[in-house]
């Protein structure tokens, strides 16, 4: 990092991080976390559960940005728990740290989880200090360029930001699964191919961390003292569910919390309902919950001192509740550990909680078993259960860790998908468990059209249907969404935009769907319930009209240039690059939307409208009412493709080509005619003709005709060579294409106002243009 250009008001109350951490969480720091503040962060922490991970993770780096090195520690934290976690109280805890110091403007907080993933904000200022926690999941397969829930032509952009500027930070390394692997070799690719600004990764684990990691090892001491015995519970496997609520109904302490927690959401619903079934109250918690359900439970979690909570492997990282009595089933070592640190977390309980296990139907760990069943009625600490050896002997090595995707397959997928189906899944978790990732799933009523108009089906969303967003999706396990009888959700086609049938294919992680309310399946206190019938409360649909938009006329000339000034401030409050680069930035920002001088586009830009200026435009005025339904007779027009054949062939900078093909995620290294639409090529024909455009700046280009012929095959090459170049790679190319798409999302903003909300819902083919 050659330059640091972001300011920090001088923190004279924070000359030491002890002041600092006391100021933000109200508790003394362990000497470890200062040491961790002064020195930077390991490649592993140890740290038994309890002594503060979360705080480890998050205000060291946060002190270093902010206080004490900002030049030299990277601007994003990106703080990563294992994908089945409820990162949200972790965002939580870690916004009330940014209040009490006085932060929360010059710090972004953003959430990479559940549904909270497709929102993007956090993208559009790469110059500002963030943290982003997330779900591994969600995180890792954004960093391989095939984002779950995440737009295909916004993947680009995630990327970038994720492998730039970043220091990740891995909890519970062991609960990862393949996940682990993938990190380091994304942490190694980062080292060898180089990135714009330096990034690097800590792991974090409450067991001994995995081997082969290299770099420094820190190990935090047990500074809590806590304890907790171990008993078992032997149960029928013939009434398991019904054995087990007996058991936890017996072994709960009137006036305290016990915590449930069992390894599959199917199971903790059936104990749930068991235990109503008794006349037992209990919470029902695990990931599969709309946003404000979720809050819900979990405050009523945290606040109630007589609870019964039942729970899956959520609770085991990134959630600081605390229970007497901890009922497991058998899991492996690393989750066990984790579950543990539940149990009389902070001491509260002087005499010690109580920790059982049971061992489920289908079995469970064997060596973890050995461990419990040789440590029966023993009152075990966080520390023990930190350096126990528990599936080899004590002079085996730990088992380094296993490869993950090589340099070819993390470059070959480089490319914007040509579909969805391109999945990442195996990189992320064990393909056993590939069911559990969830889909993101809203609940609609809707009416059916007035006699004489197009009419959808009893079930069936019309055209105009909005996509769900934000409040009213839950993620849903597909397994248990395949399992629905076919036709009952829907989703919207990715090239006619039009809702129709979800089909197998179609159920991947992070798809959005759509389910009719009136045929069941959530509750509000229980979340994703699929045997319910009762209809479903559906949370407000978001129009389809968006409620911000562009008011005014833009002329062509104006937006480029008001785009290459965005791209000018922006590199000035970022690490310096390269001069060949900086230039490349900003000349790909004054040429990006060249192609938008093709008649197709211009008229587009004005059908429906009454009041168009002359000239070439780049933005089009969006008036009070909605416009009619515009039906272009090139539906797949791209114009950054005119924008890149301009510059090709006239024998343009070819980074500078890519940098301007590129800026709308979907015309990267290959170029595909879409749908039916061939000979035409992303809405180009061969022999198509632009006309003359000159800039105030004084670069002229003349009319053309365009050549589509034998382009994908050469542009590909092309494209190839720079993502391989040695100056570039694949982690500074997708930088400099977020630079120049973050500029002309900030020009394009120069001129956004509130739009006039409208009654009647709006097409996606009339849809503002531009």
């Amino acid at each position: 990092m050659t330059a640091e250009f972001e300011t920090f008001e001088t923190f004279e109350t924070f000359e030491t991080f002890e002041t600092f951490a006391r100021t933000a969480t109200g508790f003394t720091p362990y000497p470890y976390q200062s040491a961790l503040a002064a020195e930077g962060l390991p490649t592993l922490l140890e740290a038994p559960t309890g002594a503060g991970k979360t705080v480890a993770a998050v205000l060291p780096w946060l002190y270093r940005r902010l206080v004490a090195a900002p030049g030299a520690t990277p601007r994003r934290l990106v703080y990563v728990l294992p994908r089945h976690s409820l990162a949200g109280q972790a965002v939580d805890r870690i916004g009330e740290w940014l209040e009490r110091l006085g932060r929360t403007d010059e710090v972004g907080l953003h959430l990479l989880a559940g549904a909270a993933a497709q929102e993007g904000g956090w993208r559009r200022r790469p110059e500002r200090s963030a943290i982003l926690v997330g779900t591994h999941d969600l995180v890792l397969s954004r960093a391989l360029m095939r984002g779950h829930a995440d737009a295909p032509t916004m993947a680009p952009v995630s990327y970038a930001l994720l492998h730039t500027d970043a220091q990740w930070v891995f909890d519970e390394a062991h609960l990862l699964g393949p996940g682990l692997a993938t990190g380091v070799q994304l942490q190694l690719l980062r080292d060898e191919l180089g990135t714009a600004a330096p990034t690097g990764t800590m792991w974090m684990s409450s067991v001994r961390g995995p081997g082969g990691l290299g770099g420094r090892t820190v190990r935090a001491p047990d500074t809590t003292g806590t304890v907790r015995r171990i008993g078992r519970l032997d149960l029928p496997s013939g009434r398991y569910v019904a054995a087990l609520a007996e058991a936890v109904t017996a072994a709960h302490v009137p006036g305290t919390r016990t915590v449930v927690v069992l390894d599959s959401p199917g199971r903790a619903r059936a104990v749930h309902a068991a235990l109503a079934a008794r006349g037992s109250e209990a919470l029902l918690l695990h990931p599969h919950f709309r946003r404000a359900d979720l809050g819900r439970v979990l405050a009523a979690a945290e606040g109630a001192r007589d609870l019964v909570l039942v729970a899956t492997p959520a609770v085991e990282a990134g959630l600081d509740l605390s229970s007497r009595t901890l009922v497991t089933e058998l899991a492996p070592w690393a989750s066990l550990v984790q579950r543990a640190g539940r149990c009389n977390r902070h001491g509260e309980h002087p005499d010690g909680g109580d920790l059982l296990w049971c061992t489920p139907p289908e079995g469970g760990d064997a060596a973890t078993a050995r461990w419990l069943t040789a440590h029966e009625g023993r009152a075990v600490t966080p520390g023990e259960l930190l350096t126990a050896r528990v599936d080899a002997p004590p002079a085996a090595p730990v088992p380094p860790v296993a490869p993950g995707p090589g340099r070819e397959e993390v470059l070959a997928l480089f490319d914007s998908p040509a579909d969805d189906t391109a999945g990442v899944d195996h990189w992320i978790c064990d393909p056993a468990q590939a069911d559990s990732l969830p889909a993101l799933v809203a609940w609609r009523a809707w009416d059916r059209a007035e006699p004489g108009e197009d009419e959808p089906g009893e079930g069936e969303p019309g055209e105009g249907e909005p996509d769900p967003t934000g409040a009213e999706l839950c993620p849903v396990p597909l397994g248990e969404l395949r399992r629905l009888s076919a036709g009952r959700a829907w989703l919207r086609d990715t090239l006619d935009r039009r809702w129709r049938p979800a089909r197998p294919e179609d159920l991947r992680p992070g798809v959005r769907l759509l389910l009719d309310a009136r045929t069941g399946g959530y509750l509000p206190d229980r979340g994703w319930t699929p045997a319910s019938g009762a209809p479903v409360a559906c949370e407000a649909a978001v129009p389809g009209r968006p409620a911000y938009g562009c008011t005014a006329w833009v002329g062509l000339d104006q937006h480029l240039q008001e785009t290459a000034q965005e791209a000018q401030s922006l590199l000035a409050a970022l690490p310096a690059l390269p001069t060949g680069l900086r230039e490349a930035v900003v000349e790909a920002a004054r040429f990006h939307d060249l192609g938008k001088c093709h008649d197709a586009f211009q008229e587009k830009l004005r059908a429906g409208r009454t009041d168009p200026p002359g000239g070439l435009l780049a933005k089009s005025r969006n008036g009070a009412d909605p416009l009619p339904p515009y039906h272009s007779p090139r539906p797949y027009l791209r114009h950054e493709l005119v924008s890149a054949l301009l510059l090709w062939q006239g024998g343009h900078y070819p980074l500078v080509t890519y940098l301007v093909a590129a800026h709308h995620g979907q015309v990267r290294l290959t170029v595909r005619p879409r749908g039916d639409e061939a000979p035409l090529l992303l809405g180009v024909a061969d022999g198509d003709r632009t006309p003359p455009i000159r800039l105030s700046t004084g670069e002229h280009f003349p009319a053309r005709t365009l050549r589509t012929a034998g382009f994908p095959t050469a542009w590909t090459e092309r494209a190839l060579s720079l993502r391989d170049a040695p100056d570039l790679g694949p982690f500074r190319l997708a930088f400099l294409e977020t630079l120049v798409r973050v500029a002309d999302w900030r020009a394009s903003a120069r001129h956004d106002g509130p739009l006039a909300p409208v009654t009647s819902p709006v097409s996606p083919a009339a849809a503002p243009a531009g």
